[in-house]
């Protein structure tokens, strides 16, 4: 039941925020789907009067359960005219929730090793618990910044 709450809880945040962006009419979007109906890729191009220009590119990975384990992000380069690495949020799923790191593209490593930002979503009895967490390069750990409940189980979308 905790990964279906979850799972509604994320698909609801997606589509809000698919719902929002796809009204903005100054940006189109091109998507790619794989066998199993899932957005693969999305291409976000400005919409400058009658001509699109590239911007953002996302690619999308998935877990056996037909999660979002990553998501990666890319910006478009017009000296090189091609789509560049930005970020990467990578999802981990667990029997209580799931978390997310986000981390920045390094071009000297060639790589996604600047974990900036960490956020974990915890089903409770309570409801869910939101905490994130920040890089800190001193300690060379991640330190909780905040801590708050998000929901009551009263406003869950599904209690069995």
């Amino acid at each position: 039941m905790k990964t279906l709450v979850m799972t509604a809880i994320f698909a609801a945040t997606s589509l809000a925020t698919s719902v929002a962006n796809e009204l903005n009419d100054k940006f189109a979007y091109n998507y790619a789907v794989d066998e199993r109906n899932q957005v693969t890729e999305k291409v976000v191009y400005k919409a400058d009067g009658k001509y699109l220009e590239h911007h953002l590119k996302y690619a999308y990975a998935y877990d056996e359960a037909g999660r979002v384990v990553r998501k990666e992000a890319y910006k478009w380069n017009d000296v090189k005219q091609a789509y560049q690495p930005y970020y990467c949020l990578t999802y981990a799923y667990d029997a209580e929730g799931v978390a997310l790191e986000y981390a920045l593209w390094n071009d000297e490593a060639g790589a996604y090793t600047d974990a900036r930002q960490r956020a974990e979503y915890d089903l409770t009895p309570a409801g869910v618990n939101y905490q994130a967490y920040a890089w800190d390069h001193q300690q060379n750990g991640w330190q909780l910044q905040t801590e708050h409940a998000v929901m009551s189980t009263a406003n869950l979308f599904a209690i069995r």
